[in-house]
C-alpha cells in the first residue's frame, strides 16, 4: 500500500501530534507498505529520513512553535501526483490538510483525517472575554464540521472526541484509534544510571529530594498554574519535594513569573523542550507524575508515564476513563484541593502508590504501538476497498 500522510507537526518538532504521526509511519513501514510524509520546512532542520516533502512555511500567528505552509504547491502538487497514493491521511486542519484535501480530489483516492485537537478549548487565544469566547466557539464547533464533511472517514483518538464531534453535528463514519505507545521506549531505568544521575545533577536535585514530574507543551489549557499553586501548599507539608516542569510553549513566561510570585523558586525547576530520546530518563528520574489538564484528546503524556511505571496523578476527564482508575491504577482529582489531596497521600504511602503504578503498566499494555498501526491499516484498506467498489457501480451504471 502506498500511503501519504499529511501534517502540519512533524519532527523536530515535539507534541503529542507528531509523537502519533511518528509511530504510525515506522509501523506501516514495518508492515512493508510505503510511508511518504508531507509536512512544512523547519528553519535549521535537515532531514535524514527519505520519504519526507517539506514545503516551505512561516510561523503560525501566536502559536509561534507552529508553522503554515507557505500557499505555493505547484512543485509539491507534482511530487505527490508521482507517488501513486492509495489513500491520504491527513493530520491537520490548516495548510498542509487542506493541501491533502485538495490532493485526493485530485488523485481521486479516499482520504481520512484525524481530529487530534478539541480546538473549543483554545478559543483564549482568540479572544479572552465571555461573550467573545461563547462566539468564536460556535463558530470552531461549526467550522469544525464543515472541515470535515468531505473525508471518507474520521478518527478520533478517544471517546471523548467522537462524542464531541457527534455533538457538533459530524456525520461521517467516526473510528476510534488511540494513539499506541512504544512500551519499550519507556521501560524504566534505574535511578543509578549515569544520564539520569547527570540530570539530577544539572537540576540541583540531592539524593533526598523525591520529584513530581509534569511534561508536556506549556500552555494555558494544560493547567500547569493549578500544579504551580498546589504545590506551594505541599511544600508546607512536604518540603524536601520538588517540581519539575519539563516543555516549552507560549504559556511558560508567565508560569515562570507565577512561581516566584509564590516562592517558589528554590523548588521548582523548568527545563525547557528537551531531546525526543530523553523523555525517558525524565519520567524514570521522577518519583510521581503529575497532570492538570482537561483538554486532552488522549492524554499521550500520560499513558507513557504509566508505561514507565510512574505514578499518575491526573484531572478526571473522560479521556483518561478506563484507563486511569481512581485507587487502582492512579490518582484521579476534580479541583485543586482535590489535586493537593492526591499529591499528599500519593507521597505518603509509597507502597500502595508503587502497586497503583503497577496495575497501570498492566493496563497500558493493551495499547502498543503494534496494535495501532495494525488497527489504522484495516482502516486504510476498508475505505480503499469501499472506495473502489463504489467507482466500480458508478462506472457500470
Amino acid at each position: 500500500m502506498n500511503i501519504g500522510i499529511f501534517t502540519d507537526c512533524y519532527y523536530p518538532q515535539i507534541n503529542g501530534v507528531v509523537t502519533s504521526v511518528m509511530i504510525l509511519r515506522d509501523e506501516l513501514v514495518k508492515r512493508g507498505h510505503k510511508v511518504t510524509i508531507i509536512t512544512v520546512k523547519v528553519p535549521g532542520h535537515q532531514d535524514e529520513e527519505e520519504d519526507i516533502i517539506r514545503i516551505p512555511s512561516l510561523p503560525f500567528a501566536r502559536w509561534k512553535e507552529f508553522r503554515v505552509a507557505v500557499p505555493l504547491f505547484a512543485r509539491a502538487y507534482r511530487r505527490v501526483k508521482k507517488l501513486d497514493l492509495d489513500v491520504i491521511h491527513t493530520h491537520t486542519e490548516f495548510s498542509i490538510g487542506l493541501f491533502g484535501k485538495y490532493m485526493a480530489r485530485a488523485l481521486s483516492i479516499p482520504v481520512l483525517h484525524t481530529y487530534h485537537t478539541m480546538y473549543e478549548d483554545y478559543t483564549h487565544y482568540v479572544l479572552n472575554f465571555k461573550p467573545g469566547k461563547r462566539v468564536v466557539k460556535k463558530l470552531i464547533i461549526r467550522g469544525s464540521k464543515v472541515y470535515v464533511k468531505k473525508f471518507n472517514a474520521l478518527i478520533a483518538p478517544s471517546a471523548k472526541t467522537k462524542e464531541a464531534l457527534e455533538r457538533y453535528g459530524v456525520k461521517n463514519r467516526i473510528f476510534v484509534l488511540p494513539t499506541g505507545i512504544n512500551i519499550q521506549n519507556f521501560q524504566r531505568t534505574s535511578p543509578d544510571h549515569p544520564r539520569i544521575q547527570e540530570i539530577r545533577r544539572q537540576l540541583g536535585l540531592t539524593p533526598e529530594n523525591r520529584v513530581i514530574l509534569s511534561l508536556g507543551r506549556v500552555s494555558e489549557e494544560k493547567n500547569v498554574q493549578l500544579t504551580l499553586r498546589q504545590f506551594a501548599f505541599l511544600q508546607k507539608t512536604h518540603p524536601h519535594v520538588r517540581l519539575v516542569v519539563v516543555g516549552d510553549g507560549p504559556y511558560r513566561e508567565k508560569l515562570v513569573q507565577l512561581h516566584r510570585e509564590l516562592g517558589l523558586e528554590d523548588v521548582v525547576r523548568f527545563t525547557g523542550s528537551v531531546p525526543w530520546e530523553e523523555v525517558s530518563y525524565y519520567y524514570s528520574m521522577a518519583d510521581l507524575f503529575v497532570s492538570a489538564s482537561s483538554t486532552e484528546t488522549q492524554g499521550l503524556t500520560i499513558l507513557e508515564a504509566m508505561a514507565s511505571r510512574l505514578p499518575v496523578v491526573v484531572f478526571e476527564d473522560e479521556n483518561i476513563r478506563d484507563v486511569v482508575v481512581h485507587g487502582l491504577s492512579g490518582h484521579l482529582f476534580q479541583d485543586g484541593e482535590g489535586l493537593l489531596k492526591a499529591l499528599g497521600s500519593a507521597l505518603d504511602n509509597q507502597e500502595f502508590t508503587s502497586h497503583m503504578a503497577d496495575n497501570a503498566y498492566a493496563i497500558v499494555q493493551s495499547m502498543s504501538k503494534e496494535h495501532f498501526g495494525e488497527s489504522a491499516l484495516q482502516i486504510y484498506k476498508t475505505l480503499i476497498d469501499e472506495y473502489a467498489s463504489r467507482n466500480t457501480c458508478t462506472l457500470e451504471e
